[in-house]
């Protein structure tokens, strides 16, 4: 299939999670969850949580793999983590893993499906991860708060054009307290590989981009 214009992936997906399931099962069952997938990611709405974010994580595990326990559950968790993104709900990773539960149920075993369940309910971000895998998955969904300057204007932009259907004041208000959360941890990131490659330039992001948003001109 051809992936959308605008939302197309770095590098060919198609060949990566065929590639990622090996012999595991049938191409025509792996085919449909990948189309599934592909069009969800494109979801016109989806201005940062697409198949670019998708990419993006690839990379950074691809540079950890060997620090993972279990790196076909971790990849498998990374392809699914986002499959449901709808920005006015506020139940997207339990539905993204409701959807992985069903997805791939017929193709793995009540075990693994019950860890990639945990690994995308770790992107939630909301509590500390309970196992190495969770942690590594954690601090790949958030290695784009330490990307350069002009990437994570972009990812901001994109996050605001997910936002649009909320008033300014309130949006600004929200994202603010949202950022604050991380910037109050002792550590942003759980890793080692992350917290010495993207905490401090975390840090300085979520900083700047929280005295804009509190700033009486949002200009500024």
């Amino acid at each position: 299939m051809r992936e959308r214009e605008g939302n197309t992936a770095s590098h060919a997906t198609l060949p990566r999670w065929l590639e990622l399931w090996s012999s595991r099962a049938e191409n025509a069952a792996l085919e449909y969850i990948y189309d599934d997938l592909v069009r969800r990611y494109s979801e016109p709405h989806r201005h940062y949580h697409g198949l670019r974010h998708i990419s993006r994580c690839f990379q950074e595990l691809d540079e950890v793999r060997g620090q993972a326990d279990h790196p076909f559950e971790v990849e498998l968790a990374l392809w699914l983590h986002d499959a449901v993104y709808d920005p006015k709900r506020s139940d997207n990773e339990e539905a993204s893993a409701r959807y992985a539960r069903e997805a791939l149920g017929r193709l793995l075993q009540e075990e693994q499906l019950e860890l990639i369940h945990c690994l995308i309910m770790a992107t939630r971000h909301t509590e500390p991860p309970k196992s190495n895998d969770q942690g590594l998955i954690a601090d790949i969904d958030l290695a784009i708060l330490g990307s350069p300057e002009e990437e994570y204007r972009k990812y901001e932009d994109g996050i605001r054009r997910e936002y649009c259907y909320m008033p300014e004041d309130r949006f600004r208000s929200g994202r603010a307290k949202l950022l604050e959360k991380f910037l109050k941890r002792d550590h942003i990131y759980y890793m080692d590989h992350f917290r010495e490659r993207y905490e401090a330039t975390a840090r300085a992001n979520l900083s700047h981009s929280i005295s804009k948003l509190k700033a009486t001109d949002p200009s500024q």
